[in-house]
């Protein structure tokens, strides 16, 4: 692995970002876990996940940095274990009496999500829940604390993120329920046809594991989290 790994992905702040410091948490971990293991990381932020996608199609990146695994999308790649967990959280403006502990608690009410965002088959599929769809995160805040849905869903790190940057003053007008809808883990991925997957993966996860043991990985996080 002489050549530079090069490392696809696409905004999604505090995750992952041009303007973040050292590009994002994601990557910062990412990144180091594979300087570790004695490889040089070249880290790529295109348009759209839709782009990443594609690009790993053809061969042109090496490796997903930051994604969540399918069993749809365990056809064609070969998974990290997770360097870190993501929590979709139902928000609430303050004030309101919504509470969540299971689907059917949502039965009549209109949640603002994103478009192409992975909320998973149970919930797109329940009856009673009307989505209301928009194209970015801010866009579904702004409808929440419009009154234009009752509750907003997403990764409450990314909607704190949005509002401090967007609308700070408002920042104090929502907050989390207590039960996520889901925990999911980040991990990277590379394509299966790519012939050194394995040990691209293999030895991402014996550093993964190792900075888990040291406390590294919570140390970064810890600094980003300050700011939220």
């Amino acid at each position: 692995m002489s050549e530079p790994l090069k490392l696809a992905t696409s905004s999604w702040p505090p995750y992952i970002g041009h303007d973040l410091p050292n590009q994002g948490v994601a990557v910062e971990i990412v990144t180091k876990a594979f300087e570790r293991a004695g490889v040089s990381p070249e880290v790529i932020i295109i348009p759209s996940w839709k782009d990443v996608r594609e690009g790993m199609e053809v061969g042109v990146y090496d490796v997903i940095l930051g994604t969540w695994y399918s069993d749809e999308r365990a056809r064609f790649h070969l998974f990290s274990e997770p360097f870190m967990m993501n929590r979709l959280d139902f928000i609430r403006k303050k004030g309101s009496d919504i509470t969540y502990d299971n689907l059917s608690d949502l039965e009549g009410l209109m949640v603002a999500t994103v478009n192409e965002y992975a909320y998973g088959e149970e919930f797109d599929a329940y009856p009673g829940i009307y989505q209301v769809k928009s194209n970015h995160v801010v866009q579904s805040i702004v409808k929440l604390l419009d009154g234009k849905a009752d509750l907003a869903l997403g990764d409450a790190w990314v909607i704190r993120h949005e509002l401090k940057n967007y609308m700070p003053s408002r920042l104090n007008e929502i907050e989390e329920l207590p039960t996520p809808l889901s925990e999911k883990g980040l991990r990277i991925a590379v394509s299966i046809y790519n012939e050194k997957s394995q040990s691209i993966i293999k030895r991402f996860n014996a550093e993964i594991t190792k900075m888990k043991e040291e406390g590294e990985i919570d140390a970064i996080i810890a600094t980003y989290k300050k700011h939220y």
